[in-house]
């Protein structure tokens, strides 16, 4: 009898251990498949909701129908047509620009001897701390016709102004500039990595070194190029400040710039600008899919098993020419913009040149301690930046651990879609958004600001987990999981501990886009919900240089000090891995 009661009770310590094992395999289970699903939901959402918009037409007084005047007028409406070009030549020429600069900097950083490459490898990716919109206010200041500090400069000079920042050529040159940085970083890996072989042997049999690097170096790191290349094109095709600031005062549309004046109009019309939205969103997409296939159809591996040290190319005297094209793109893409602001900042106020008596600091004094509206707008992009960011890097992980880790279905489909918003512009996946909260409590709240924030940059958050979870090996957690551990500690003290270096420099990039993010934010911010990047377009409309320019830098200092403390915190956090 005794031993029965003893069977029994130990049949009931079983029972109730794994029913309470089951119970949080449950809750895990709910976050690791319903949270990639509620995520690929959100993106899908605000897609069909575009489409489905264009293809209504609706009048005051009677029903919506259904067809396809939407498309039929845009199509043909010279204005819209004129807007297509304009976005294209805009596109292709900032990217011939970021493309050229950014290949050959990454180049010269990666695979030759050219000095000082240690501090350009850091500061070659600084501009992307400054949002297009910091940088077009700054070449306002810096090459307007007349008021322009370079024009004041020529005048004196020459006589005459040289530079003029408006117009199709000033768009493509801002834009090319802010994205050379992500054409470099995509492309100095590849050349890191690249198994020297090929190009000794190209030396070796009598190639120069121009000939070596345009017959065997960059076929070789095609794929980064191709893919940097692809996303700057779409990057540029959905750019909204530089277009809006640049070309729209002069009647210089893109499709970006049109389908925000539909939505600005008195009467707005949504269904025209979510046809014209749906034909840039389907051009983005299907370049951003055409460029995968054509890198999967080929093959172009250049590290292998044998063991090399990648081979530094000896420039001779041309290194010193590689230095100065170096120290010309900082001086051009941080030094002039930051230079710029931080001296008409200082002015009481601005008549294009520097005069030293007019220096004051009542501008940073203004918008810190007085200016109520300018210090909301920088609390509300503090919250979205840190909470936000916070969120967006939880998701990601999650969806991440759930494509990576994971046997459930739908892991590739949940993958497909989580990389879809980066092929879609900000204003355009917005708009589906304010489709679908215009007529709910939370239109016009700053959670919708969070909601779309964090869809549109979830494929950074996604990948920058997704690079540290195929590095490590799954028999990791299988070891975890056999020793008796549950799904819940095998995350909590082995799997995350190892993603922290990734989960810190993900959560980074997430808080400086989010903390300067404004296409988004200029058509879903309301009264009491607005944010730094609204804050400064207003200013730059309504207020003076001096208050604009102090207000951009307040915007980088905070970027600047964020990215140097995690970076410290990084830095411990892999040291101690």
């Amino acid at each position: 009898m005794k031993r029965s009661t003893s069977n029994l009770k130990t049949n009931i310590f079983k029972s109730d251990f794994i029913r309470s094992d089951l119970i949080s395999i449950n809750l895990e289970n709910i976050l690791l498949f319903w949270v990639p699903y509620l995520i690929s939901f959100l993106i899908i959402l605000p897609i069909f909701q575009i489409f489905f918009s264009s293809f209504k037409v609706e009048e005051w007084g009677k029903e919506a129908v259904f067809t396809f005047s939407n498309y039929v007028y845009a199509f043909s409406d010279p204005r819209i047509f004129d807007s297509i070009l304009n976005t294209f030549w805009v596109s292709a020429g900032a990217t011939a620009i970021a493309a050229i600069v950014g290949i050959s900097l990454a180049w010269l950083v990666a695979r030759t001897d050219m000095p000082f490459k240690g501090l350009f490898e850091l500061f070659n990716t600084f501009p992307m701390f400054l949002s297009p919109l910091v940088g077009v206010i700054a070449w306002k200041y810096l090459a307007a016709p007349r008021a322009g500090f370079l024009n004041h400069l020529a005048q004196k000079l020459f006589g005459t102004d040289i530079f003029n920042i408006y117009g199709l050529p000033g768009m493509i040159w801002v834009l090319g500039i802010f994205f050379t940085p992500t054409v470099y970083l995509l492309t100095v890996g590849s050349l890191k990595r690249m198994d020297p072989a090929l190009e000794e042997s190209s030396r070796g049999c009598g190639a120069g070194i121009a000939k070596t690097v345009f017959k065997i170096t960059l076929p070789l790191a095609s794929p980064g190029i191709l893919a940097a290349i692809t996303l700057v094109f779409v990057m540029s095709a959905g750019g909204f400040a530089v277009p809006l600031a640049l070309g729209s005062p002069f009647n210089i549309e893109t499709l970006v710039t049109m389908v925000f004046e539909f939505l600005q109009k008195a009467r707005p019309d949504y269904n025209l600008a979510a046809a014209a939205g749906s034909i840039l969103m389907v051009l983005t997409i299907s370049l951003t899919y055409f460029s995968r296939k054509i890198i999967s159809k080929k093959s172009y591996i250049t590290v292998t098993g044998k063991g090399y040290r990648p081979n530094i190319i000896k420039l001779g005297k041309w290194k010193y020419v590689g230095l100065s094209w170096n120290i010309l793109y900082i001086t051009v893409a941080i030094f002039l913009p930051v230079f710029i602001l931080l001296i008409i900042s200082l002015h009481s106020f601005w008549l294009g040149f520097i005069n030293f008596n007019h220096l004051t600091l009542k501008h940073y004094y203004e918008l810190i301690f007085v200016d109520k509206y300018a210090i909301g707008g920088f609390k509300n992009s503090l919250f979205l930046g840190a909470f936000g960011a916070t969120i967006g890097m939880i998701s990601g992980t999650i969806t991440a651990y759930f494509i990576q880790r994971t046997r459930f279905h739908g892991r590739a489909i949940v993958e497909y879609i989580a990389s879809l918003p980066i092929g879609i512009p900000g204003l355009v996946l917005a708009m589906g958004f304010l489709l679908i909260f215009i007529r709910t409590p939370l239109y016009g709240t700053i959670w919708v600001l969070m909601i779309c924030y964090i869809i549109r940059y979830t494929p950074y958050a996604l990948r920058s987990v997704s690079a540290v979870l195929l590095a490590l090996s799954p028999e990791l957690d299988e070891s975890s999981r056999s020793c008796g551990a549950s799904l819940r500690k095998t995350i909590k003290n082995i799997t995350f501990p190892l993603l922290k270096p990734g989960f810190i420099s993900g959560w980074v990039l997430l808080f400086i886009v989010f903390f300067r993010e404004f296409p988004i934010s200029m058509l879903l911010w309301s009264s009491g919900n607005h944010v730094i990047s609204v804050v400064l377009w207003q200013l730059m409309e309504h207020k003076s240089a001096g208050l604009t320019s102090a207000y951009a830098i307040m915007q980088l200092v905070v970027i600047s000090f964020v990215v140097l403390i995690t970076q410290r915190i990084a830095a411990k956090e892999t040291m101690a891995v």
